[in-house]
């Protein structure tokens, strides 16, 4: 099974993040391919395939992190593209409010998992909700982030999930397999 944890968004926060994609679409970075309201997450840890023993064993260390961890906020900030703007292949949206609680908690995850042998951290954590990828940039560089507004909207953050993700001819269905509720005091 192809696995990987994260954070679900409120309703909101999906039809906020559609909106955007429209505006996109009209406007300066038109995707070839778009992630659907189904499709969008806040991606914690990608592990690819992994065996039932490993499905379990990041199971056992999900709901053991999380016991520990208080639920807090966090929102939409702005508009950005990997690996930049003028040249991107991915477009999406950042993340602020409690990042710092965000970032305490995917790195907790990640010393569990790695301690585990069940993940290998390759880069640093950057907290983002994919919109788009490969945009058709066969016109000017446009500075996106001054033509689109973001609605700043917030949601509470009191849980984690372990995604299946199965790959389609029309994209990646991602199924819930466990979630895991933040449990530390508020």
């Amino acid at each position: 099974m192809r696995l990987f944890t994260a954070i679900e968004l409120s309703q909101e926060v999906k039809q906020e993040l559609i909106r955007l994609q429209k505006e996109l679409k009209n406007g300066p970075l038109a995707c070839r391919r778009w992630q659907t309201m189904a499709q969008m997450h806040l991606t914690l840890h990608f592990f690819g395939e992994c065996s039932a023993e490993q499905t379990q064993a990041i199971k056992k260390e999900m709901a053991q992190a999380t016991a520990s961890v208080s639920p807090f906020s966090i929102q939409l900030t702005n508009l950005g593209a990997f690996p930049n703007i003028k040249r991107p292949r991915v477009v999406w949206a950042g993340i602020g409010g409690q990042i710092e609680n965000l970032h305490a908690l995917q790195q907790s995850l990640t010393d569990r998992f790695v301690q585990a042998q069940l993940y290998k951290e390759e880069r640093s954590y950057s907290p983002h909700i994919t919109l788009g990828r490969d945009p058709d940039m066969t016109g000017e560089t446009i500075p996106v982030e001054k033509l689109i507004q973001i609605r700043s909207i917030a949601w509470r953050v009191d849980s984690i999930v372990l995604f299946q993700s199965t790959l389609t001819r029309s994209g990646p269905i991602y199924k819930p397999l466990v979630t895991c509720p933040l449990l530390g005091s508020s």
